[in-house]
Protein backbone atom coordinates (compact mmCIF):
# COMPACT_ATOMS: atom_id res chain seq x y z
CA UNK A 1 0.00 0.00 0.00
CA UNK A 2 1.42 3.36 -0.93
CA UNK A 3 2.05 5.70 2.30
CA UNK A 4 0.93 8.89 0.03
CA UNK A 5 -2.40 7.51 -0.22
CA UNK A 6 -3.52 6.54 3.39
CA UNK A 7 -4.52 8.66 6.24
CA UNK A 8 -7.39 7.95 8.76
CA UNK A 9 -8.73 11.24 9.36
CA UNK A 10 -8.56 14.95 7.38
CA UNK A 11 -5.75 17.28 7.77
CA UNK A 12 -6.62 20.16 9.77
CA UNK A 13 -6.11 22.06 6.47
CA UNK A 14 -7.98 19.75 5.05
CA UNK A 15 -11.01 19.57 7.40
CA UNK A 16 -10.78 23.20 7.62
CA UNK A 17 -11.57 23.30 3.57
CA UNK A 18 -14.12 20.87 3.67
CA UNK A 19 -16.26 22.97 7.12
CA UNK A 20 -16.21 26.25 5.36
CA UNK A 21 -17.61 24.90 2.01
CA UNK A 22 -20.08 23.18 3.75
CA UNK A 23 -20.97 26.81 5.52
CA UNK A 24 -21.21 28.05 2.55
CA UNK A 25 -23.39 25.93 0.89
CA UNK A 26 -26.28 26.23 4.40
CA UNK A 27 -25.36 29.97 4.49
CA UNK A 28 -28.54 31.20 2.59
CA UNK A 29 -30.76 28.75 4.50
CA UNK A 30 -29.38 30.21 7.89
CA UNK A 31 -29.59 33.44 6.83
CA UNK A 32 -33.41 33.10 5.55
CA UNK A 33 -34.19 31.05 9.08
CA UNK A 34 -33.20 33.48 11.32
CA UNK A 35 -34.64 36.45 9.30
CA UNK A 36 -38.41 34.69 9.41
CA UNK A 37 -37.51 34.34 12.94
CA UNK A 38 -36.86 38.15 14.05
CA UNK A 39 -39.96 38.78 11.94
CA UNK A 40 -42.12 36.08 13.91
CA UNK A 41 -40.61 37.63 17.32
CA UNK A 42 -41.02 41.58 15.96
CA UNK A 43 -44.93 40.76 15.50
CA UNK A 44 -44.98 39.04 18.76
CA UNK A 45 -44.04 41.74 20.46
CA UNK A 46 -45.72 44.47 18.33
CA UNK A 47 -49.06 42.81 19.17
CA UNK A 48 -48.29 42.12 22.97
CA UNK A 49 -47.16 45.74 22.78
CA UNK A 50 -50.96 46.78 21.06
CA UNK A 51 -52.58 44.37 23.62
CA UNK A 52 -51.05 46.18 26.74
CA UNK A 53 -51.45 49.67 25.65
CA UNK A 54 -54.67 49.18 24.40
CA UNK A 55 -56.26 46.41 25.82
CA UNK A 56 -57.77 43.30 24.70
CA UNK A 57 -61.02 43.15 23.32
CA UNK A 58 -62.90 41.46 20.58
CA UNK A 59 -63.01 44.71 18.57
CA UNK A 60 -58.80 45.35 18.85
CA UNK A 61 -58.26 41.66 17.80
CA UNK A 62 -60.56 42.73 14.75
CA UNK A 63 -58.30 45.90 14.53
CA UNK A 64 -55.43 43.82 14.24
CA UNK A 65 -56.27 40.76 12.42
CA UNK A 66 -54.20 41.86 9.47
CA UNK A 67 -50.82 41.95 11.95
CA UNK A 68 -52.53 38.58 13.36
CA UNK A 69 -51.97 36.86 9.69
CA UNK A 70 -48.81 38.32 9.50
CA UNK A 71 -47.57 36.69 12.75
CA UNK A 72 -49.15 33.64 11.65
CA UNK A 73 -47.53 33.35 8.63
CA UNK A 74 -44.20 34.14 9.64
CA UNK A 75 -44.41 31.98 12.30
CA UNK A 76 -45.86 29.41 9.46
CA UNK A 77 -42.71 29.61 7.58
CA UNK A 78 -39.79 29.96 10.50
CA UNK A 79 -41.32 26.19 11.58
CA UNK A 80 -40.94 25.09 7.74
CA UNK A 81 -37.71 26.25 7.26
CA UNK A 82 -36.90 25.08 10.96
CA UNK A 83 -37.90 21.53 10.20
CA UNK A 84 -36.85 21.36 6.79
CA UNK A 85 -33.09 21.71 7.91
CA UNK A 86 -33.28 20.33 10.96
CA UNK A 87 -30.71 17.93 11.11
CA UNK A 88 -29.95 17.82 7.35
CA UNK A 89 -28.33 21.27 7.18
CA UNK A 90 -27.80 21.87 11.15
CA UNK A 91 -28.20 20.48 14.64
CA UNK A 92 -26.87 16.52 14.94
CA UNK A 93 -26.25 14.71 12.13
CA UNK A 94 -26.60 17.69 9.81
CA UNK A 95 -22.74 18.04 7.74
CA UNK A 96 -21.13 20.28 9.64
CA UNK A 97 -22.08 18.48 12.55
CA UNK A 98 -20.58 14.94 11.37
CA UNK A 99 -17.47 16.22 10.00
CA UNK A 100 -16.62 18.52 13.42
CA UNK A 101 -17.35 15.23 15.72
CA UNK A 102 -14.94 13.36 12.97
CA UNK A 103 -18.10 11.37 11.98
CA UNK A 104 -16.76 10.30 8.29
CA UNK A 105 -14.83 7.41 6.67
CA UNK A 106 -11.81 8.20 4.34
CA UNK A 107 -10.69 7.00 0.89
CA UNK A 108 -8.35 7.51 -2.08
CA UNK A 109 -10.33 6.95 -4.96
CA UNK A 110 -9.38 7.79 -8.30
CA UNK A 111 -11.66 10.35 -10.22
CA UNK A 112 -13.49 8.31 -13.15
CA UNK A 113 -15.88 11.42 -14.26
CA UNK A 114 -17.03 14.65 -14.03
CA UNK A 115 -20.64 15.52 -13.83
CA UNK A 116 -21.79 18.30 -16.03
CA UNK A 117 -21.78 22.01 -14.87
CA UNK A 118 -25.21 23.30 -13.18
CA UNK A 119 -23.92 26.52 -13.99
CA UNK A 120 -23.20 27.11 -10.21
CA UNK A 121 -22.58 25.36 -6.96
CA UNK A 122 -21.99 22.26 -6.06
CA UNK A 123 -19.92 20.69 -8.80
CA UNK A 124 -19.70 16.59 -8.61
CA UNK A 125 -16.93 14.08 -9.47
CA UNK A 126 -18.17 10.22 -10.44
CA UNK A 127 -15.33 8.18 -8.61
CA UNK A 128 -14.04 4.66 -9.58
CA UNK A 129 -16.25 3.04 -6.67
CA UNK A 130 -19.01 3.83 -8.94
CA UNK A 131 -20.21 7.05 -6.18
CA UNK A 132 -20.91 10.45 -7.05
CA UNK A 133 -19.35 13.25 -4.63
CA UNK A 134 -19.68 16.58 -4.09
CA UNK A 135 -17.00 18.75 -5.04
CA UNK A 136 -15.39 20.40 -2.24
CA UNK A 137 -12.96 22.71 -4.64
CA UNK A 138 -13.44 25.79 -6.41
CA UNK A 139 -14.89 26.13 -9.78
CA UNK A 140 -11.26 26.05 -11.58
CA UNK A 141 -10.24 23.62 -9.44
CA UNK A 142 -12.48 21.03 -10.42
CA UNK A 143 -13.40 22.44 -14.33
CA UNK A 144 -8.92 21.84 -14.51
CA UNK A 145 -8.95 18.71 -12.34
CA UNK A 146 -7.94 15.41 -14.86
CA UNK A 147 -9.51 12.02 -14.78
CA UNK A 148 -7.91 9.61 -12.90
CA UNK A 149 -5.87 11.32 -10.52
CA UNK A 150 -6.48 10.55 -6.78
CA UNK A 151 -8.95 12.20 -4.63
CA UNK A 152 -9.67 12.20 -1.00
CA UNK A 153 -13.46 10.71 -0.87
CA UNK A 154 -14.83 11.77 2.60
CA UNK A 155 -18.29 9.64 3.66
CA UNK A 156 -20.05 11.56 6.70
CA UNK A 157 -22.08 9.38 9.22
CA UNK A 158 -25.33 11.02 7.37
CA UNK A 159 -24.02 9.21 3.85
CA UNK A 160 -23.54 12.63 2.11
CA UNK A 161 -19.73 12.27 -0.20
CA UNK A 162 -17.44 15.02 -0.59
CA UNK A 163 -14.26 14.61 -2.53
CA UNK A 164 -11.43 17.03 -2.06
CA UNK A 165 -7.72 17.60 -3.37
CA UNK A 166 -4.99 15.58 -1.80
CA UNK A 167 -3.14 17.38 0.62
CA UNK A 168 -0.27 17.48 -1.99
CA UNK A 169 -2.22 19.45 -4.40
CA UNK A 170 -2.64 22.42 -1.76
Amino acid sequence: MNNQNYQMWLSDRQKEILLEYIKDRRYKFMISMQITLLISIFFTLYLQYEKIIQGFSYHNILDHSEMLIYWLVSVAIFISIFFKGICKIFWKNSDYDCLKHDSYTLDFLECTGKLPDSGNYPYFIKCADGNIYQCGMKFLEWKNFPLGEMLVCVTLRNGQKYALLPEKRF
